[in-house]
């Protein structure tokens, strides 16, 4: 019960966090690498963007991680 109700309370906390990026980083922002350019889009779609892919590869890796150290 108590694990559940701390789940509950880290997706309520996240849902709020990620509320409160959203609206405080709304200015369009365009980024810039060598010559490649990317279209304007507010600058909390690019810091999500960059937290999912980063998420994403943690998981990847920790995966990857747990397989070699399973398969010992």
């Amino acid at each position: 019960m108590l694990i559940r109700s701390a789940k509950i309370l880290c997706a309520i906390l996240l849902a709020v966090m990620a509320w409160l990026l959203a609206f405080g980083n709304n200015q369009s922002t365009v980024l810039t690498f060598m010559a490649w350019r990317t279209p304007a889009l507010p600058l909390f779609v690019w810091l999500l963007g960059t937290l999912f892919v980063g998420v994403l590869i943690g998981l990847i890796l920790g995966r990857l991680v747990g397989r070699r150290r399973a398969g010992r």
